[in-house]
């Protein structure tokens, strides 16, 4: 390993912990100075903190730009859809898909600040994990056990702070856990029950999605979950399936690509759009639904990673949304550059007037004590 490369790595290590210590207080600090206005005008605050919250993701984003790895999008057009409700399906596949949906999200209007993630409880424990908590994302545990307390549990999160934060889209990975983990048991279940054996995807779960399509849709779509109340309602529009597609069937993990001793390379997204019309609700439509979705994944990732053609070459399905061509998507470097300067004064002020302060307060207290 050449010297040059070490001390790249050394400086992304650098500029990305730095970055993480004055951007995760400052965050923290404007969610609870603005908490007054959460009372009195709910919607002005979530309406901020999905900006706040937004400009932490566009900072994630520049951290794989910057490293090389570039994505290209094509499928159904987002546009016209951006502000509806959504769920996002993702087949997962590594720790890099969810810096890899971010940067695929970051430039679809204020959409990447309305997110709200489903993801593995393991993730709370991390130090994007508490922002994501104070966003109001959902945190789940895996395994039999847990699954139906953890599907009771995302029910109440949905009529309590779904509909109460103003989110739009739920991002969701069905498939449960990494490909690598979960191939093999997928495949067995498979055979045992006379369903396609998939190898660059698994069959997926469809516990999560049938909670929010109940929630989410008819007369139980109701803002706050209380019957009756019909002040702002929410119903489910669509279902987003994105497709992740990692050259030569290799994906990164998010550390390497952080870092940046992973070469550099590009991504392919595909986007499928269905409107919630069209899906079944009851469980066993719903479940043959979401497995013909993982079939048709199956083949273009195969037809990608075998033969090198697009994602969505092969796709030649009916669509209700218009087709876009495949493009690269470019980080705004001047909107990421200003959330990285607004953190920085943030942190500066709060340092001056917040917790210099309070430590001053503290270490008083603590002289008092001992």
């Amino acid at each position: 390993m050449k010297v040059q490369e070490i001390a790249r790595y050394c400086l992304r290590v650098l500029i990305i912990t730095v970055a993480n210590i004055y951007t995760i207080p400052s965050y923290f600090t404007w969610f609870l100075l603005l908490q007054p206005l959460r009372i009195y005008h709910p919607k002005l605050f979530w309406r901020i903190e999905s900006v706040l919250f937004q400009g932490l993701l566009k900072m994630v984003t520049t951290w794989l730009y910057t490293g090389g790895y570039t994505i290209i999008e094509s499928g159904d057009s987002l546009e016209g859809i951006m502000d509806d409700e959504a769920v996002v399906l993702v087949n997962h596949q590594s720790t890099s898909d969810v810096p890899v949906v971010m940067s695929a999200l970051h430039n679809k209007s204020l959409v990447l600040g309305k997110i709200m993630w489903i993801m593995d409880d393991i993730f709370k424990y991390t130090n994007f994990g508490w922002i994501s908590y104070f966003h109001g994302d959902f945190f789940i545990l895996q395994g039999k056990e847990a699954r139906t307390d953890s599907l009771s549990k995302l029910e109440n999160h949905i009529n309590t702070i779904y509909k109460t934060t103003f989110k739009k889209w739920i991002v969701l990975f069905p498939e449960g856990g990494f490909l690598r983990k979960r191939r093999f048991r997928s495949q067995e279940f498979a055979k045992k029950n006379q369903l396609p054996v998939l190898q660059h995807v698994t069959l997926p779960r469809v516990g999560a999605l049938k909670v929010i399509m109940d929630n989410l849709t008819s007369h139980k779509a109701v803002n706050g979950g209380v019957t009756g109340s019909r002040s702002e309602e929410k119903t489910l529009k669509w279902i987003i399936d994105m497709t992740i597609g990692y050259p030569g069937a290799t994906p990164y993990n998010s550390h390497g690509m952080f870092v940046g001793y992973w070469p550099p390379h590009t991504i392919d997204i595909h986007y499928r759009v269905y409107s919630i019309e069209d899906i079944p609700t009851e469980t066993q439509g719903l479940t043959n639904w979401m497995y013909d979705r993982y079939q048709e994944k199956e083949v273009l990732l195969h037809e990608f990673y075998t033969k090198s053609k697009p994602l969505d070459e092969s796709d030649n399905q009916k669509r209700c949304m218009p087709r876009i061509k495949r493009q690269d998507l470019e980080l705004d470097k001047l909107v990421a550059g200003f959330f990285y300067v607004f953190y920085l004064c943030s942190f500066i002020i709060f340092w001056s007037y917040v917790y210099s302060p309070v430590i001053c307060l503290l270490r008083l207290i603590m002289s008092f004590v001992f």
